[in-house]
């Protein structure tokens, strides 16, 4: 393994789409709530969110709901093509905030229900249905990747201009996506800080390869392996199994990043014919952002545990937290069987610790900027594809998600490295 601390010599919030309930945990390739919405003279402050898959051909299966809306008020649902980047108030002294540039559409009126004298009030619309049945509408003819904005009005007496309105909600049309395939978890799209600014001392042995730490979007909704590919799986699909550590539940480890794009193809071209890979996905390895957010789950401590990585956390060798082995040192540590220890707040196991894990992208120094779904082909160190997670011969700083390191993909293939897989838009290094 080539530790990114050996390359330093030569240079070097989540607001998630919505996901809602196990078989609800569905997503667009981007959904997300923006803007600010105002407060109304009962102190409710209105939320919109998006439930389902937004799309430009089923009859129903997307829901717009207005929720935290003062009770029994008449209200209605509208979007528009175009959001304003910098919103300003709707009036003078209005709580309210404009957040879609006309021309807008109604999508009919409603009643907001709810208990006298409450907030438990909602505006609901079937975004999918209401397309169907208005197909010459505002934005017609409808497309998949076509974007989107909605918001919710509703009558408010005696707040500025007599009305109030929920923040916005930003929405991809896009074709039905098909159940979450077994064995894996849908990922929605979201923001969050990737890379550590830990210091260069323990406990956490910082360095620049993971520095600054900076914005990332993943701007679509992914699937990702539970766990990391097993030597059944592998010898299931590949016919060989070239691990040092047999068993069948097991990860697969000693293959390279070359088998491991193999595995991927092969997955790819099996569940293809049968109708199981969304138009504009394959089966591949993560790039290292989606890795870390995945990894993250939400989290923004350095592993997806909090603080401190220990013994009973994953399969390591030290923690250095506890300052205690996690295996015996005159007993020579293995793999374990995946899912041997609690998953991260998504459902993914092992993402630290049991063995490394290949990423799609070849290494390279981080800017400071945000970006969106970075993807790192080229540059200086094209040579070198990243690795995460770290593995059983690990001590925890070597663990963290944000923690890096790289290798040369053709020639290495060590008992400590495997991978995991997603089914995600398509990529090419």
């Amino acid at each position: 393994m080539v530790a990114l601390a050996r390359l330093a010599a030569v240079a070097v919030v989540v607001a998630a789409g919505l996901v809602r309930g196990a078989e609800a945990q569905q997503c667009s390739d981007f959904v997300y709530a923006y803007c600010t919405a105002g407060t109304t003279v009962q102190g409710c402050v209105p939320s919109i969110l998006g439930i389902g898959v937004p799309s430009a051909v089923s009859t129903s299966g997307f829901e717009i709901v207005v929720d935290n809306v003062p009770t029994q008020r008449m209200g209605l649902i509208f979007y528009g093509l175009n959001s304003i980047p910098q919103p300003q108030p709707w009036a003078v002294g209005s709580a309210s905030y404009l957040c879609i540039f006309y021309p807008v559409n109604r999508t009919g009126a409603h009643s907001s229900g709810g208990s006298v004298g409450a907030c438990d009030g909602e505006l609901r619309v079937d975004f999918n249905a209401w397309r169907t049945a208005n197909p010459t509408a505002l934005g017609a003819p409808f497309t998949a990747g076509q974007t989107l904005y909605a918001q919710g009005w509703f009558r408010d007496a005696g707040a500025a201009k007599q009305t109030n309105l929920s923040n916005g909600l930003r929405f991809v049309l896009g074709p039905s996506l098909p159940p979450t395939p077994a064995g894996m978890v849908l990922l929605p799209a979201g923001t969050f800080l990737m890379g550590s600014n830990a210091a260069s001392g323990a406990p956490y042995f910082g360095d620049s390869t993971s520095q600054p730490e900076h914005q990332v979007t993943i701007s679509y909704c992914f699937w990702m392996g539970e766990t990391e590919v097993t030597q059944a799986k592998y010898l299931s699909l590949m016919g060989t199994n070239p691990s040092f550590f047999t068993g069948a539940n097991n990860p697969v480890e000693q293959v390279s990043w070359l088998d491991a794009q193999a595995y991927c193809a092969a997955l790819t071209a099996q569940q293809a014919v049968l109708g199981n890979v969304p138009q504009g996905y394959q089966y591949r390895l993560p790039t290292e952002a989606e890795w870390e957010y995945a990894c993250r789950a939400g989290t923004t401590t350095e592993f997806n545990v909090g603080a401190h990585l220990f013994c009973n956390d994953a399969e390591i060798i030290f923690s250095n937290h506890s300052n205690s082995w996690c295996n015996s040192p005159s007993v020579p540590a293995s793999t374990v069987p995946v899912g041997s220890y609690a998953p991260n707040a998504w459902g993914l196991y092992d993402m630290h610790g049991n063995v490394s894990e290949w990423c799609l992208d070849n290494w390279d120094l981080y800017s400071a900027g945000a970006v969106t779904d970075p993807f790192v082909t080229g540059g200086p160190y094209s040579a070198y594809r990243v690795i995460r997670g770290g593995g059983y011969s690990d001590f925890s700083d070597n663990c963290r998600s944000a923690k890096r390191t790289a290798a040369l993909p053709p020639d290495l293939a060590g008992e400590w490295l495997g991978f995991r897989v997603v089914l995600a838009p398509i990529l090419v290094p």
